[in-house]
């Protein structure tokens, strides 16, 4: 699948040469682990900016020419180009922070979803201070397959209701995404166990995040 990529940005970057270092922490883990879960919660939380690259190409004009490009590739449970996500990503924050949806001076960035493998990880790295990676683990495939359906029919999610695609997009996690972990500093990276229930781990998931807030965030104003 081909497209022209000039015809969906321009040749000048949205970022300017200088821009922000986003301070951030990402969310790794298996399709069905609960990082959708986790990120909603946490997305209630002041000083908190959760952004999903999932929400961030559902918000797409299905009519405009990336949007179309986005649904032909999740129809056949496979991912838009690492060049096209990012510049995608760019364009999306950029909107998020003109809106004051997020200020990067007083919050944390929750990335979920993104950077999916380490070509994405390296181009990210302009724009983005990873302070900590959480990896979320849970060791029970077919309980995260369960999960997976069940989010499809809650939440009519064409991409999630093919369970072929589903186990094809674990395979694709194992191959791209997983090695985003020896990839990183080990020294960021928390192990976060997902075979809990909710609140047992965003419990542990702001066990790290909280500390991060305090060491470099002033306190927001309400």
């Amino acid at each position: 699948m081909t497209t022209d990529k000039k015809l969906l940005f321009p040749d000048k970057s949205i970022c300017m040469e200088d821009g922000p270092s986003y301070r951030s922490v990402v969310l790794v883990g298996p399709p069905g682990v609960g990082k959708g879960t986790q990120g909603k919660l946490l997305s209630h939380i002041p000083g908190l900016f959760h952004l999903s690259s999932g929400d961030m190409f559902r918000e797409l004009d299905e009519e405009s020419e990336l949007g179309q490009l986005f649904h032909q590739y999740a129809t056949h449970g496979e991912f838009v180009p690492d060049d096209i996500t990012i510049k995608t990503w760019e364009k999306y924050i950029r909107t998020k922070v003109e809106l004051n949806k997020y200020n990067p001076e007083t919050d944390l960035l929750v990335l979920d979803g993104i950077p999916r493998n380490i070509t994405q990880a390296d181009l990210l790295c302009p724009y983005v201070n990873i302070l900590k990676v959480l990896f979320l683990v849970c060791e029970d495939r077919e309980v995260m397959f369960k999960r997976i359906r069940g989010r499809a029919l809650k939440e009519k999610r064409q991409d999630d209701a093919d369970e072929l695609v589903a186990r094809y997009r674990w395979d694709l996690y194992k191959r791209d995404t997983e090695p985003l972990i020896d990839h990183y500093p080990q020294e960021l990276i928390r192990i976060i166990d997902a075979d809990n229930i909710p609140a047992d781990v965003l419990h542990q998931i702001l066990a790290v995040i909280v500390p991060l807030q305090k060491r470099c965030f002033s306190p927001p104003n309400f």
